[in-house]
């Protein structure tokens, strides 16, 4: 009994040193193996386009990133005196709630349900908020003239003009299509009264994997399409057209108005906020300069 029990003592000192693993240090706080993991999850959970598609060696290097830009951000702005409270992290987690259209108090279990680790996200917001506040007390001085607005917006609706987009408004199609074999009646499908009921028809044909339904811009469909797509009504077919795939059959669902230009007000806020993160930026490397990192490989 001795021996079971040195060895489960020995298996539990063993463990949390393992997963402690150093892999660096800033100034004199630790990033562990762990830390990389719980930063390796909460990337690829905030933007999974981006690093789901990642190597693990790729992902783990911008997940130390991650976590060194964190402590960087905390430490340079608690040194400048700044701080925060519960009270703020609370508001921080509520507006990520509503921004996400979450109900409230749910982040919690969303999190546990995408394993990633709550403390980890914590330690970003407060990264992102204590930044925030110390770059407010710089006291620089951000403006964007009406002048550099005018020259924004006018180059902005020049640019939606040379795409087909007049009055700042861009019109989307919400098509259905399918494929069918050369040998294949589609009399029945192109009779459909309803977009649900011509994509039904599609997927019990021979290819039901083809049976797609979204919203397109109808000035980036091939010129000739387009023309056969404008004047029909929504709930119309047109088909079938001979494609080197098939017999392509489609449907018009709906049709619904975009505005893709925006306000001048709008605007000086976009460009106000790319000035606030071109100075972030300055200054993040300059505290990053001011540091010690010290890398383990």
């Amino acid at each position: 009994m001795k021996y079971i029990i040195c060895f489960v003592m020995s298996l539990f000192y063993w463990l949390p040193l393992h997963a402690m693993e150093l892999k660096a240090t800033v100034n004199d706080t630790p990033i562990s193996d762990l830390d990389i993991q719980n930063w390796s999850r909460l990337l690829q959970f905030q933007q999974p386009q981006k690093y789901g598609a990642m190597t693990k060696k790729e992902l783990q290097k911008e997940a130390l990133d991650a976590a060194i830009e964190a402590i960087v951000k905390k430490q340079t702005a608690t040194a400048a005196g700044l701080k925060t409270t519960k009270e703020d992290l609370r508001q921080a987690r509520e507006h990520l709630e509503k921004q996400n259209n979450l109900p409230p108090n749910t982040l919690s279990a969303v999190l546990t349900k995408n394993h990633v680790p709550e403390n980890t996200l914590n330690t970003q917001i407060e990264a992102d908020l204590l930044w925030l506040e110390y770059l407010r007390s710089q006291n620089v001085y951000l403006s964007v003239s009406d002048l550099a607005v005018d020259k924004r917006y006018n180059a902005i609706k020049k640019d939606l003009a040379a795409q087909g987009i007049e009055n700042g408004h861009l019109t989307l199609w919400e098509m259905a299509q399918g494929l069918f074999s050369e040998d294949v009646d589609v009399s029945t499908t192109l009779e459909s009264k309803t977009c649900d009921a011509f994509l039904e028809h599609i997927k019990i044909g021979p290819y039901p994997d083809s049976a797609q339904r979204g919203w397109t811009n109808p000035l980036q469909l091939p010129p000739d399409l387009m023309d056969l797509l404008k004047d029909i009504a929504v709930g119309e077919t047109l088909g079938p057209l001979r494609t080197p795939d098939g017999v392509l059959v489609m449907m018009k669902c709906d049709i619904r108005s975009q505005q893709v230009m925006p306000s001048k007000d709008e605007l000086k806020v976009q460009m106000e906020i790319e000035q606030m993160d071109v100075l972030s930026r300055r200054l993040l490397a300059e505290a990053m300069r001011r540091v010690v990192i010290e890398k383990k490989e």
